[in-house]
């Protein structure tokens, strides 16, 4: 059976290679119940598509801290799904790399000082007052900062989500996101995503003032978006049918930058930095 897998799954040394795991880690899981595979007819383990799902749910619970003997009963929720745990490891992620270029920020500003923590020394004053409010910024950032903005979201506002999600997508080179559906089948809100982010596309909405630029025929906002080549983007969202503003152009603010019009005439910029 080759490794990346067949119809018959995978036996216990295939998953453990795919997977980065031990095959001793595998038996555990197999003895605490946690993962049974099923046995071929001589006894040998066989994992399948529902196992390698149940995996994945084992191994993201264990590396957010989840103890082993709480993880089985979390992996029986009724409510669980693949996608809703992927956005939710993705959101993570994102959360954790946001938190942790803050506090590298935090340390760059704190003065490194080889005798702190040593024995007594005089006192510089000023000095001291200032790297210990420092000191105490990054503490907070490890302890107690809990009400920080986390992460940003872009939000879109569309007449017809589907048709918008669709044109992102094909045209602009977006990850595609979750449609969300109402009981009627109607689109009440769908994500695309960049490397750094989610976009959001929300229906028109009277009450909270949203309205599509198609409507208005205006825009009171526009989405800018980096991206390693924007030549090579501009050729391909041409190619692709997408209605282009301005041509990619050195701009004096150290970008080279194009425009196009989104799925219903609203701004987009796409650029990337120019080299020193």
């Amino acid at each position: 059976m080759a490794g990346g897998g067949s119809p018959d799954g995978w036996r216990v040394g295939e998953l453990a290679e795919l997977s980065g795991l031990t095959i001793r880690t595998l038996h555990h899981f197999d003895d605490v119940g946690l993962l049974r595979p099923e046995r071929t007819s001589a006894g040998h383990r066989v994992y399948r598509r529902e196992h390698v799902e149940r995996l994945y749910r084992i191994s993201v619970l264990r590396r957010f801290g989840t103890q082993l003997d709480e993880i089985g009963r979390a992996l029986d929720d009724p409510t669980w799904s693949l996608d809703d745990a992927l956005r939710g490891h993705l959101t993570a992620l994102e959360d954790q790399v946001l938190r942790t270029e803050r506090m590298l920020h935090r340390l760059e500003g704190v003065s490194v000082d080889p005798a702190l923590g040593a024995a007594p020394r005089e006192s510089d004053g000023g000095g001291d007052v200032d790297v210990c409010r420092r000191l105490l910024a990054v503490l907070e950032d490890t302890a107690v900062a809990r009400t920080e903005p986390l992460r940003r979201i872009a939000v879109l506002v569309y007449d017809d989500l589907e048709r918008a999600h669709e044109h992102l997508v094909r045209v602009f080179g977006l990850e595609p996101g979750p449609v969300h559906r109402d009981a009627h089948g109607a689109v009440v809100q769908a994500e695309v995503r960049t490397v750094d982010g989610l976009v959001m596309l929300h229906p028109v909405a009277p009450r909270w003032r949203l309205a599509s630029p198609a409507a208005l025929g205006a825009a009171t906002g526009m989405l800018v978006v980096t991206v390693k080549d924007v030549d090579a983007h501009h050729a391909g969202v041409v190619a692709r049918g997408g209605t282009i503003t301005f041509e990619p152009t050195d701009q004096p603010y150290g970008v080279r930058e194009y425009g196009a019009l989104g799925p219903e005439g609203e701004p987009w910029s796409f650029w990337t930095p120019l080299g020193p």
